[in-house]
């Protein structure tokens, strides 16, 4: 039995509870209460570390949230927001902000000052560019920016040391900057479903990189320092415009799914015999003859291969 003091703390559901002991109030979850407006009475809650208001009818949230100075949490999901205040930079104890599935076209540029924050969430909304600043968020373990109107990804993208997942699937994306090179920590990309027609060269440098999701986008080579990415256990390429992988793609010793399909491949590589732990290869709708076929069968005879 887990007696953690973690494990006692109340949530309240309704602010009519709350406000019988306000002083008391660490988790206020408010979702799917209708609310049209951001209540008032929550800056009452003076020791509040959780809010969770997803699923409203919220379209701003007031100036006076940094009155919240202890809040760790701040969920606000599934809303009307059009854009936040400026002043949410004040919670400096937050460390995790989600506005997923809201109406924000873009963020203050003081979200930067966020210093502990660990998780952004910021899928299905309308953002056309992020900030420069975002790359202050020193602390940021994942960023979630899937489902935007993103164009690019800012160059200080890569400051971001502590980052392990980004996932920017289902924007405008053409390229990634060159900095996602510095992103050490980084153990899943997910960048499918945009427009890349190339990666950075430097790639390579991800060396914890695990699961790489790179699918339905324009690629039609990938830099040969790819296989230098020593983790990497999953790659879906399927829908892009490849015509070949580089020679040394062997050398990718964890790999254990490679879906491939749906490109203008004719061959693979000599060294993917050195693939001795994929389980799984996808290779439909490409363009390989039947000898092709015949010699990939016998080296990756210990792999189940997709072919229809």
């Amino acid at each position: 039995m887990n007696t953690g003091a973690e494990t006692d703390i109340k949530t309240y559901y309704t602010l009519e509870k709350a406000l019988l002991e306000p002083e008391n109030v660490r988790i206020l979850d408010l979702h799917y209460k209708d609310l049209s407006e951001f209540p008032e009475e929550i800056f009452k809650l003076v020791n509040l570390e959780e809010l969770i208001i997803w699923n409203n009818q919220l379209q701003y949230v007031p100036e006076k949230i940094s009155k919240l100075k202890k809040l760790k949490k701040l969920d606000l999901s599934g809303n009307r927001i059009i854009t936040l205040p400026s002043s949410i930079s004040q919670l400096e104890n937050l460390e995790v902000l989600v506005v997923s599935w809201n109406r924000l076209t873009e963020l203050p540029e003081s979200v930067g000052e966020l210093k502990n924050l660990q998780r952004l969430g910021l899928n299905n909304n309308k953002i056309k560019e992020l900030p420069e600043s975002i790359g202050n968020l020193s602390n940021l373990n994942e960023l979630v920016v899937s489902e935007n109107e993103l164009r690019n990804l800012p160059d200080s993208i890569g400051n971001l040391t502590k980052l392990e997942k980004l996932r920017a699937p289902g924007n405008h994306l053409t390229k990634l900057p060159d900095t996602i090179c510095n992103l050490k920590q980084l153990s899943k990309l997910e960048v499918q479903e945009n427009n890349l027609t190339e990666l950075p060269d430097s790639i390579g440098n991800l060396t914890k990189l695990e699961k790489a999701r790179l699918y339905k986008n324009l690629l039609v080579s990938i830099p040969n320092s790819f296989c230098e990415l020593k983790s990497l256990k999953k790659l879906l390429l399927y829908e892009n415009e490849l015509k070949s992988l580089p020679e040394n793609i062997g050398a990718l010793s964890q790999l254990e799914e490679l879906e491939l399909g749906f490109n203008n491949l004719s061959q693979l590589p000599q060294s993917i015999a050195g693939l001795e732990k994929l389980k799984y290869i996808s290779l439909t709708r490409n363009e390989f003859d039947e000898s092709e076929k015949e010699r990939i069968n016998a080296v990756l005879s210990h792999a189940r291969i997709d072919w229809f």
